[in-house]
């Protein structure tokens, strides 16, 4: 009898398995891709049925449409009905191919802009796949017509398509060279160094911002030096090259003195002297930090103030200089009681108490930890933290 049930309960397990292992066709609905609007064959009533050239009436009434097309678009848009919107413009896109390839991407061009404002992914690639179809088309010799760099220029900076904007632009810098035009090198130039910078290609921008910062030399153009100087700076510091970015914030140090910009200057100092400290020159440093508070100070910009003395006290704290650290924390706390910066003032006592503690007077360290747990008691923030280090200085371990 056991024999007999067992076998009927394997029969069974094995037919569930054949069940499981070999389930039925299954057929699930494909949800079909979406064809590229801007890529079909396209016809319309007021294009000519036969491949010939426009009349100059065909070509007034194909253009009008267009207006009319991306006028409307352009209300839908207000409208909220962005579908719609895109809708029309895709039409007034397809219609405008056949007035030439400067009017089909003026017109990519704007929709490509509000289809990124509007963070239309798909949008965005079917304009690109387009783009690409027409600069081929417009391209002989692996050379674009000059006269309509320009506008794929502008079209594929608007479709924020940083590869093809940053090839577009090199051509056109080549172009300029060649033409010797000035003002359009330096227009490429400044927009290949932000497309490279966009794209954190440091060690290419950083070739780019030379020239630009050679140029407004030649030009005695303090504000454009000043911009390069500090973008020439931040590449440096971004490939860890510290010397190199020490060495451009001083020549940007040299501009702000000189255009009188004296709060950039203050925050510059704490800067260079945070490059000091990484390049192991704590003399440097101190000085730098110190001009950087003379400056704020004298400006009342007692933020500045305050972070250049924190710079500095901490630059003491490392090498052990502990009173001159005291000195300062005493110059900060003065400086964040006018600028009612309470977590600074909190930090501060913190710290003082650390140093204390480090120079085994008990009483000071606990009176500073007290300052800064009355201060976090106020702010309700942190005041386990100051309970337990009033606590380690009150009942020290044996």
């Amino acid at each position: 009898m056991n024999l007999f049930t067992n076998k009927i309960v394997n029969n069974c397990f094995f037919s569930l398995l054949l069940i499981i292992s070999f389930p039925p066709q299954i057929t699930f609905a494909q949800i079909p891709e979406k064809v590229n609007p801007l890529l079909v064959n396209f016809e319309d009533e007021l294009l000519p049925k036969i491949n010939r050239d426009l009349t100059k009436l065909e070509r007034k009434r194909i253009q009008e449409k267009i207006t009319e097309l991306d006028t409307l678009a352009d209300s839908e848009l207000v409208a909220g009905n962005v579908d719609l919107a895109f809708g029309l413009w895709y039409r007034a896109i397809n219609l405008s191919r056949a007035l030439g390839v400067d009017s089909e991407v003026k017109m990519i061009s704007k929709v490509g802009k509000i289809a990124w404002e509007k963070s239309r992914n798909e949008d965005i690639t079917f304009l690109t796949d387009r783009l690409l179809i027409v600069e081929a088309k417009s391209t002989n010799n692996k050379e674009i017509n000059s006269e309509l760099l320009p506008l794929f220029i502008d079209a594929y900076e608007g479709l924020h398509n940083l590869d093809k904007s940053i090839t577009i632009n090199q051509k056109n810098l080549e172009l300029a060279r060649l033409n010797n035009e000035p003002d359009k090198i330096k227009i490429s130039l400044d927009k290949l160094g932000q497309f490279y910078f966009a794209k954190f290609d440091y060690y290419r921008a950083q070739p780019i911002y030379e020239e630009l910062l050679t140029i407004a030399r030649i030009n005695q153009d303090y504000l454009a030096e000043g911009i390069y100087l500090r973008k020439l700076a931040e590449i440096n510091s971004a490939i860890i090259q510290p010397e190199n970015a020490l060495k451009y914030k001083q020549e940007l140090a040299q501009n702000y003195l000189k255009n009188q910009n004296l709060l950039a200057l203050s925050i510059l100092k704490i800067a260079i002297g945070d490059d000091y400290k990484t390049l192991k020159k704590p003399e440097e440093a101190t000085k730098s930090y110190q001009e950087a508070f003379n400056m704020a100070w004298e400006l009342k910009q007692y933020a500045v103030a305050g972070d250049a003395l924190q710079k500095l006290a901490k630059l003491y704290q490392e090498y052990e200089q502990l009173d001159s650290a005291l000195a300062i924390y005493q110059e900060l706390i003065k400086v964040q009681q006018l600028s009612y910066n309470l977590y600074g003032l909190m930090n501060s006592y913190d710290s003082m108490g650390i140093i204390y503690r480090q120079k085994q007077d008990s009483s000071s360290a606990i009176k500073s930890f007290q300052k800064a747990l009355e201060i976090s008691r106020n702010l309700k923030y942190k005041e386990d933290y100051f309970l337990g280090k009033l606590n380690e200085v009150i009942t020290p371990e044996n």
